[in-house]
């Protein structure tokens, strides 16, 4: 599945970024790091360009999920399984 995206704003755009690529969360001033992961961290995927991400059906929902929270504009659309795609998406 592909699903393209554009944020509605410049703040949403940070919000769906840490949302799906995580980010280093500083307390403390700077005393204490943590990671927090996101989304795309914990499933297959590949990001074809800056809001372009190719992942597999069944992870879809999750992803649909962030970009109605954040009010993206988004297209998801199926793509035929291919000897390419089951190279890009291990199973």
């Amino acid at each position: 599945m592909i699903i393209a995206y554009k944020p509605p704003n410049k703040s949403k755009s940070v919000q769906i970024s840490r949302a799906l690529n995580g980010y280093k969360d500083r307390s403390n001033h700077g005393e204490y790091t943590y990671q927090r992961d996101g989304l795309l961290e914990k499933i297959p995927h590949r990001k074809l360009t800056k809001n372009v991400i190719l992942l597999k059906e069944k992870d879809h929902e999750k992803l649909t999920e962030i970009l109605e929270k954040y009010e993206a504009e988004y297209y998801a659309g199926t793509i035929g399984k291919t000897s390419e795609t089951s190279k890009i998406l291990p199973t």
